[in-house]
């Protein structure tokens, strides 16, 4: 059996990809595994040991009991979820709906609709909020969950272009044989296409959860107020708690924030690769 000897380059190179990816991993690593043990600590233990000491308890949860207590976790995961759900379904919608025309059917202006599209998502976000609170306040919705699901339901133009180039692999013949059955274009649409779009769906539901969830700029312009509150703005409010006494419990609320993200990121990571994968990528 022959043995397969790697050229000296070829080690160095391998090698150095481990490191970096080594380095990377504790970059993104060690933040979180400091306010995991961190939330266990006593506020001595804060303010004697080292960041990365090891808590003398590991049941000590009275953190936890502290930040619940005294910050509306509840109103804010509430608040979190109705806007995150309300908002995907509005996007999937349109989204869906406008790449089915633009891909289906040839009309005047449909280049400028995508150009526009482009256009938009060009312009930095931070320069038109001035405008887009001026609109907001005359519409009455500052200050209301509504105006996040409204900005975050707006042009994007990932989310059309997945869904285009998804539904570009769905042979047109489907459409033909569902309009000789006298279907609709609205029932071809909802009955036949929407279903078979599911993978981009998904793609897209995972990629604007993960936005929206750890979005902090909106919520901090437009709801200000406690009972409006989604989770990043309950770490932002509760960050005034900052001290020796008080950082463990800030550590508290860190985790509890991060932790749905990451059991749903470790129990359906095999889901969101395989449905990033297929609707990013035609066929």
């Amino acid at each position: 059996m022959k043995t397969r000897h790697m050229k000296p380059q070829r080690i160095l190179w391998n090698s150095f990809h481990y490191i970096m990816l080594i380095v990377a991993s504790l970059i993104v690593v060690m933040p979180l595994f400091i306010a995991f043990i961190s939330s266990f600590k006593t506020p001595l233990e804060m303010m004697r040991g080292e960041k990365t000491d090891w808590p003398t308890n590991l049941a000590n949860f009275d953190n936890y009991s502290r930040f619940i207590d005294s910050q509306p976790v509840g109103t804010a995961f509430y608040n979190t979820l109705f806007v995150i759900v309300i908002s995907l379904i509005i996007v999937t919608l349109i989204g869906t709906m406008a790449a089915y025309v633009i891909d289906r059917f040839r009309f005047r202006g449909r280049s400028l609709i995508l150009l526009a599209y482009v256009i938009v998502m060009a312009v930095p976000a931070i320069t038109t909020q001035v405008s887009l609170y001026q609109v907001m306040l005359s519409l009455g919705l500052v200050n209301s969950k509504w105006a996040l699901i409204v900005l975050y339901s707006g042009a994007d133009i990932v989310s059309l272009y997945i869904f285009i180039t998804f539904l570009g692999s769905i042979s047109k013949e489907i459409d033909e044989s569902a309009r000789i059955e006298g279907a609709s274009y609205f029932q071809i649409y909802w009955k036949v296409i929407l279903p078979l779009m599911t993978p981009a769906i998904s793609t897209i539901v995972i990629l604007r959860t993960i936005h929206i969830y750890n979005d902090f700029i909106l919520p901090y312009l437009y709801t200000p107020r406690v009972e409006q509150s989604t989770v990043s703005m309950l770490l932002f409010k509760a960050s005034d708690m900052m001290s020796s006494n008080t950082e463990a419990v800030l550590m508290a609320g860190i985790v509890i924030v991060i932790a749905p993200t990451l059991v749903a990121f470790i129990v359906l990571q095999r889901q969101i690769v395989s449905g990033m994968m297929r609707g990013a990528v035609k066929g």
